[in-house]
């Protein structure tokens, strides 16, 4: 079980959006970054236009709990972009995107 907490200010966005960090799958961004705090940051962004407050909660509780289960020793960064066709994944199918990503194997 991973305990997180939220991205303070925008330094930790600006040298976590690169490409290196990347893996898009599925309408989701996953930027994923080692760090060397000692709690794990996650991020969660669903733009208005993509989807209304309900859904855009919704994805963002799915996203929460998907995070909380990943069984990881390592302490990351995690940024998640969402679009409106990432509102439509199942659990499953979002845990199996954030697990294949190549920094947490």
């Amino acid at each position: 079980m991973v305990n997180f907490t939220t991205f303070k200010n925008s330094n930790h966005f600006l040298d976590l959006k690169k490409e290196e960090n990347c893996l898009t799958e599925k309408g989701l961004k996953v930027y994923i970054q080692d760090s060397n705090e000692g709690l794990s940051r996650l991020a969660i962004s669903l733009p208005k236009s993509e989807a209304n407050a309900v859904k855009r909660n919704k994805f963002r509780r799915k996203i929460k709990e998907v995070v909380r289960g990943l069984e990881i020793n390592n302490i990351f960064y995690i940024y998640i972009v969402g679009t409106k066709k990432a509102t439509k994944l199942k659990y499953r199918e979002l845990r199996n995107i954030i697990e294949s990503h190549p920094k947490l194997n």
